[in-house]
């Protein structure tokens, strides 16, 4: 079955820009992107999964998206709750024009925000796939975890083949339950990152409700991550932005925002964290989103 929907996400919205960090150099796996079409597999709310394809109908000043799903049987309410995930996800009522005019007090940021101006963020559609995928990019880098990524899911993952193209389902908690951390190793992943995915997963399948942590304030979701193993201060605020879309988190920590700030502001040395902090203040309520844009902005 095969269902069509219009979207339309605030304005701007730059649809090539928000999706230029899968570029060649950073291939994710779970996703095929040619430039025009952003398709995965798609984790519902009901437990079933769809395949999605977006892609562009509009411009950056009138945008406009067109969204197919495809699966075996879509009820009405399963268009509804994968219309109302997308909309989630892929941050289409996020009001770019307010953080714009809040950053204005920071010229640096506010003229790398009109450079990448109608930049949204991608999130992950739960937050066992953002943890998980955290946990797999801990102290390497992107390209490493990425191929990491690829071995777990050709290894462990369900398939859907649609138009010459393999498509993954992400495992799920009761995929992952039971499984032997050493098998891990034979595509590049190390037995402990192995057990805390596999641990994650086995309290999920013993009552622990990891999305409800969703409907906490932000320190009390990092919080109660930081309570598991293997997740620390990086991994949980990494979940609250690209899991939960929390737009005040300020990964202190965060390699890639310590970069990004030293490069930017024109430093010698990457920031201290009272460094990062002081300058993150003129952020407010938006440090998040602007690490986002430090992160995957152009330059």
């Amino acid at each position: 079955m095969r269902k069509e929907i219009l979207l339309s996400p605030t304005s701007p919205y730059d649809f090539d820009l928000s999706f230029a960090y899968l570029s060649p150099n950073r291939p994710d796996p779970i996703v095929h992107f040619d430039g025009k079409v952003f398709r995965r597999v798609w984790p519902m709310n009901n437990g079933s999964s769809c395949l999605i394809s977006i892609e562009s109908k509009g411009t950056v000043e009138r945008p406009q998206l067109g969204l197919t799903m495809e699966a075996p049987e879509l009820t009405a309410e399963d268009l509804t709750s994968c219309e109302a995930q997308i909309r989630k996800a892929f941050c289409l009522d996020l009001d770019l024009l307010d953080f714009y005019e809040m950053v204005k007090s920071d010229p640096t940021l506010h003229a790398i925000c009109l450079k990448n101006r109608g930049l949204r963020p991608v999130l992950e559609p739960d937050l066992f796939e953002t943890i998980t995928w955290a946990i797999i990019g801990q102290q390497v880098n992107l390209r490493f975890a990425c191929q990491v990524k690829e071995g777990m899911l050709k290894r462990f993952a369900r398939r859907w083949n649609v138009d010459g193209h393999t498509f993954y389902h992400y495992p799920m908690p009761a995929e992952i339950c039971g499984l032997d951390p050493d098998e891990w190793r034979e595509f590049k992943c190390s037995r402990r990152k192995a057990e805390y995915i596999i641990g994650l997963a086995e309290k999920i399948q013993d009552g622990f409700d990891l999305e409800a942590l969703g409907k906490l304030p932000d320190a009390e979701v990092a919080r109660e991550l930081v309570k598991m193993r293997g997740i620390g201060p990086w991994t949980a605020e990494y979940a609250l932005i690209r899991g939960l879309g929390r737009w005040d988190t300020l990964p202190v920590g965060d390699a890639g925002l310590l970069n990004g700030v030293k490069r930017a502001y024109g430093l010698s040395r990457k920031p201290t964290e009272d460094e990062l902090l002081k300058i993150a203040e003129n952020w407010r309520p938006y440090r998040g989103l602007a690490t986002y844009y430090l992160w995957w902005g152009e330059k």
